[in-house]
């Protein structure tokens, strides 16, 4: 996907974010992240902080829970430190991830029949 937000390295934002597209984060957030589509936590990045999201590739370092509707993936030099909350996880071998996970199941509907 093409990104549409960027924060570089040398950024540091205290502060909450909140947008939509793809968004990299390559710099320092204190704050939460709500954003409607894709997050990419660059390896460089420090996020303390939530993020709420659709899909997450995390690199660097995040400091609080992650909530994705879709699916999460943990990169083999990223680390979690709080909860996730996703659909889909996948952690590549050397991901750390301190915390619970929480998987959201999908319901079948109910026939009308039954």
């Amino acid at each position: 996907d093409k990104i549409e937000t960027l924060i570089g390295e040398k950024a540091f934002i205290k502060g909450n974010l909140k947008g939509e597209g793809t968004l990299k984060i390559d710099g320092a957030i204190d704050g939460n992240v709500d954003w409607l589509e894709n997050v990419i936590v660059g390896i460089t990045s420090k996020i303390k902080g939530n993020i709420t999201c659709m899909n997450a590739i995390v690199k660097g370092y995040v400091d609080g829970n992650i909530s994705c509707e879709n699916s999460l993936t943990l990169d083999s030099c990223g680390r979690i430190k709080g909860d996730i909350t996703v659909k889909n996880v996948i952690i590549a071998e050397g991901g750390y991830l301190e915390g619970k996970c929480n998987m959201i199941s999908v319901k079948p509907s109910k026939n009308i029949s039954e």
